[in-house]
């Protein structure tokens, strides 16, 4: 090999390591922009949160209530409600509720429960082969929920080669007979409608089952052809293959809904929709008075569903049935806390209790405490016992006299150790200087000092304050 050919190979290696080198790069390194699909927090929280802001952008008023337990229907404006994934979960109080608020010409929007074992059966009596598409689709969830073996080990699988047949047949039989068997899987729609029964569309005939279709369409591709072109337009092709057609009353184009898994079935001897989609499987609607009632198969105006197909269009062509702008959104299903029932339902005997209880505890809270001795007896002041006698002795028979004596006697003797020289002078001329000296008019001097007691209180306190003065004037 000449130098030119060792060149040019080493030049084409240089080319090669440098491309290889410029698509790594580019492919690990740049930063590219990637669409990605998530969802808010608000939108997590309320799922139909979406179809709430289309509603409101198209000059709707809604209202939007967290269950059926917290809407008071009564008190519901006219439009349009919608019931969110609420199927076969109203009570029968509820339910008439809502049916009369229907008839005075609103629309109700909601989704039947699904089929019982027993309407299962009744429909297999008049279509035998609607229970053996049933049966197809639960052995294929049956397939698919099955899990599969793990690989034994290769050392194993020389052991269990090794033994004879009749052993493995033995040990067969032992796995299957400590083995329980699986129950079958329960979905919720499956839970709802054995345990409960759904009053508010039961009058209809009309239940949801297993769209026999969809499932035999339901193919998807490899997991490594799922990017291709072809790929991608061979599941839109299948998908297509269950879009439900509607044509609103009025309108001359068709709405295409998304058939999904689920579809509308009506029970023997049940009513006649007003209009429905195509085949009746999607959306049927129903007259109840002077409104009407919306049945769907599906959730189409949650956050997951509203933006796909033409399912927005519908929503808005629902609510424009009645002439009323209000919508009020139940989110979730009929349920209630319990603080929240409590109060709904005993609201009035909640407050009569609290108001016991506050009075109670008024009446309780003085005593809370140790106990305070009782006081002691204390003794009355010397001013009290003769004001009491006193009192008694005015009272009594000759207690006047008594009391008149007892302070004439006081103040004669206290003017006698006094002025003992005024008791050598006479009765009449002793009253008369007594009088003058204390500045006295004689006739009260003689009336205090001589007469018995008066009967009148005023001539009995004048006698009185007279001998006081006279006290007073010697006491000096």
């Amino acid at each position: 090999m000449n130098d030119n050919i060792k060149s040019f190979l080493s030049v084409l290696a240089l080319v090669a390591v440098g491309a290889s080198a410029t698509l790594w790069w580019h492919d690990m390194m740049e930063l590219r922009w990637e669409s990605r699909r998530t969802m808010s927090e608000a939108a997590r929280k309320d799922r139909m949160l979406a179809a709430t802001r289309l509603l409101q952008q198209n000059g709707r008023v809604v209202n939007s209530v967290g269950s059926l337990g917290e809407l008071i229907v009564p008190k519901v404006g006219g439009g349009t409600m919608i019931l969110s994934g609420a199927s076969g979960t109203a009570l029968p109080g509820q339910a008439e509720e809502m049916l009369d608020w229907v008839r005075r010409g609103n629309t109700l929007i909601a989704e039947p429960r699904s089929l019982t074992s027993a309407e299962k059966a009744a429909l297999a009596a008049l279509d035998p082969s609607s229970e053996e598409n049933d049966d197809e689709i639960e052995d294929e969830e049956e397939e698919v929920e099955e899990p599969k073996p793990a690989a034994a080990p290769a050392s194993a699988q020389g052991k269990d080669e090794d033994k004879p047949k009749d052993d493995e047949d033995e040990e067969e039989d032992e796995e299957e007979d400590h083995t329980p068997p699986e129950p079958p899987a329960r979905s919720y729609f499956t839970a709802v409608a054995s345990d409960n029964k759904d009053p508010l569309t039961d009058r209809f005939g009309a239940r949801v089952r297993r769209d026999a279709k969809a499932c035999e369409c339901r193919t998807e591709p490899a997991e490594e052809d799922k990017d291709k072109p072809e790929a991608i337009a061979a599941a839109r092709r299948e998908r297509d293959k269950t879009v439900s057609r509607l044509i609103l009353p009025g309108k001359s184009y068709p709405l295409e809904l998304d058939g999904g898994k689920m579809e509308l079935v009506g029970l023997p001897n049940a009513v006649a929709p007003l209009w429905s989609d195509d085949d009746g499987g999607a959306v049927r609607v129903y007259r109840e008075g002077k409104g009407q009632v919306v049945l769907v198969t599906n959730d189409y105006f949650s956050n997951y569903m509203l933006d796909e197909r033409d399912h927005a269009q519908l929503l808005l062509a629902l609510t424009e049935l009645t002439p009323g702008r209000h919508v009020t959104i139940v989110r979730n299903l009929n349920v209630l806390p319990w603080y929240k029932a409590l109060w709904r339902n005993y609201s009035l005997f909640l407050i009569s209790l609290a108001g016991g209880v506050a009075l109670m505890f008024w009446a309780a809270v003085r005593r809370f405490g140790p106990i305070i001795p009782a006081p002691k007896a204390e003794r009355r002041s010397l001013l009290e016992h003769i004001d009491a006698s006193g009192a008694w002795l005015w009272k009594a028979d000759g207690g006047r006299q008594v009391l008149l004596e007892a302070a004439r006697e006081d103040t004669l003797a206290l003017i006698r150790r006094r002025a003992p020289a005024l008791f050598r002078l006479p009765e009449t001329q002793l009253w008369a200087t007594l009088a003058r000296d204390c500045s006295l008019p004689k006739a009260d001097v003689s009336e205090a000092l001589q007469q018995d007691a008066a009967s009148h209180v005023t001539r009995f306190t004048r006698q009185i304050r007279t001998l006081q003065e006279l006290r007073n004037h010697y006491e000096r």
